[in-house]
């Protein structure tokens, strides 16, 4: 698969479409059933929450609620694409890449899928309409998929938490139940973490050295890692400053240190 930045939306959905055959099989779930689901989620949007429905096929939203009330964006004219744009900078590229993942893996029919069962949750951050950033718990679930498990349509649930000060994406996979899809979150994310260094946005020497800090070794300095990488200290103060910097660039949040910076990619799902 060709490596590109997930957050470029027309190169995404290009992408996202051409996962799909021309001909898809009978759809597996009942409108009954998906009306039945949404005309629940109805009576919780007066809590600050709002969702909208996405057709992967065409990779545009179909229905859409709650989100001008408690984000100003007017529904008839929201989009995905609008969307993409409201995640914070600092939550896109573990956002997106986890979303270019999941895509490769449901959109192929890698897995059993169920009606509202598998569940994905992460804490994103949306640009409201009036400037200012909102936090949200964000939780995707499986709303249609094909007979052959393919995901067709997913639903995406936003919960407003408050102010954003800088949280990490903490992406988590789990059921209807609460229990934790372990194997399968698995799978993606070490899908992310593989696909991650292709990005670019660090060297390999750096991301070696990021992984050794999110470690937390207690009592680990930079002689330590130098030793452990076979490089001198000298090298890897340059590899902290490096990495710092670039951490503070892609992600617009001021880290004290370089564990800091480590920490926070390993939270967000990237190592």
């Amino acid at each position: 698969m060709k490596t590109f930045d997930p957050s470029n939306f027309d190169q995404l959905r290009e992408h996202v479409v051409n996962l799909f055959p021309e001909k898809l099989a009978p759809p597996a779930v009942s409108r009954e059933q998906q009306e039945s689901a949404l005309s629940a989620l109805h009576d919780t949007i007066g809590g600050q929450r709002f969702y909208f429905l996405v057709d992967m096929p065409t990779f545009t939203i179909i229905r859409c609620a709650g989100i001008q009330t408690w984000m100003g964006h007017p529904e008839k004219e929201f989009s995905l694409k609008q969307y993409w744009n409201l995640v914070h900078p600092g939550n896109q590229v573990a956002a997106h890449t986890v979303f270019l993942q999941m895509a490769n893996i449901l959109c192929t029919g890698q897995f059993e899928l169920q009606f509202m069962v598998q569940r994905y949750s992460s804490l994103t951050t949306l640009k409201h309409y009036n400037g200012h950033y909102v936090l949200c718990k964000r939780t995707a679930s499986v709303f249609q998929y094909d007979k052959e498990n393919r995901l067709t349509e997913y639903l995406n649930e936003f919960t407003i938490i408050g102010p954003y000060k800088g949280e990490p994406l903490s992406p988590s996979f789990f059921t209807n139940t609460g229990g934790q899809e372990t194997e399968r979150g698995k799978i993606i994310l070490d899908k992310v973490k593989s696909n991650f260094p292709g990005m670019k946005f660090f060297s390999d020497s750096e991301l070696r050295l990021a992984n050794i800090l999110a470690d937390r070794t207690p009592g680990i300095t930079q002689q330590k890692i130098a030793e452990k990488l076979k490089l001198s200290p000298n090298t890897i103060d340059t590899y902290y400053k490096r990495f710092l910097k670039k951490a503070r660039t892609y992600f617009h949040i001021d880290f004290t240190n370089a564990q800091e910076a480590a920490t926070y990619l390993r939270e967000a799902g990237l190592l």
